[in-house]
């Protein structure tokens, strides 16, 4: 899989959590999170989600930390919803790049919409953040059908690459209308939360259809994904990556596609 121009492979490592959590920072246990990050890319992870919300920009120090010096890497970072005005965003992309430590940020995203603030604006400054350099590509997160035909209308130079929303076997209902749309119009689909914080270790079914491939429910959950989207699990030990890297070798038939389809 190709994205902005580099190859990210079928899954991608979600850093929330990693450096603190909602605009708050969280030191504690850096020297961990580092590890675990340089771990998941020695494993083969090549994308890397993180955004300024997350430990108030210290997930996107610790993700620079960990991973800058590797040039085959794509981070996505993305900027919260109150700063979607003109000069607050290039200002927030700015502080990203300088907290990643890099010279372009690969994929930058509006990680939520604001109804306060025209679209146009905010597209407008992503184009020309890619102009200036400061990132490579733009999408969005959290957008429906209508919101991200307006993001596309409103872009003049550049495309829409991406449209990160949550999706996983619990929560379907963006095959109905985002992803078919996305698809059509050559978006990607990145999936947060593909693991639905966690259910689905407990749910017999995906328990039942992983004996069959001798696979974890965790596996079965995040493969069913890869068809509509590339997942960004994230993972706090190596055990963890091992495993949600043991979901992309193999692939569900149509017969427990279908039945998952309808959990």
């Amino acid at each position: 899989m190709k994205l902005c121009d580099k190859e990210v492979g079928k899954i991608g490592f979600g850093t929330w959590g990693i450096g603190g959590g909602y605009w708050q920072k969280d030191y504690s246990k850096d020297k961990e999170s580092i590890e675990i990050l340089r771990y998941a890319y020695e494993k083969g992870f090549r994308l890397f989600d993180t955004a300024e919300m997350y430990g108030d920009g210290h997930s996107e120090e610790l993700v620079g930390k960990a991973l800058n010096e590797y040039e085959d890497v794509l981070i996505v970072s993305k900027v919260w919803s109150n700063h979607l005005r003109h000069d607050d965003l290039i200002k927030s992309a700015i502080n990203s790049r300088k907290r990643l430590g890099i010279k372009s940020i690969d994929l930058y995203l509006i990680h939520w919409p604001n109804n306060r603030v025209p679209i146009e604006e905010s597209i407008r400054a992503m184009e020309e953040l890619i102009d200036s350099g400061v990132i490579r590509c733009m999408g969005v997160s959290n957008f429906d059908v209508k919101l991200l035909k307006d993001a596309m209308q409103s872009a003049k130079k550049y495309e829409i690459a991406v449209n990160e929303i949550e999706y996983n076997v619990f929560h379907k209902s963006p095959e109905n209308d985002i992803i078919p749309f996305a698809k059509e119009n050559k978006i990607e689909i990145i999936a947060y939360s593909p693991l639905a914080k966690g259910e689905v270790i407990y749910d017999s079914i995906l328990k039942k259809i992983g004996e069959k491939y001798n696979k974890t429910s965790v596996q079965i959950a995040l493969n069913y994904l890869l068809k509509n989207s590339i997942p960004i699990p994230k993972a706090s030990n190596k055990k963890h990556i091992d495993e949600i890297m043991g979901s992309i070798d193999f692939q569900i038939n149509e017969e427990d596609y279908e039945i998952l389809k309808k959990l």
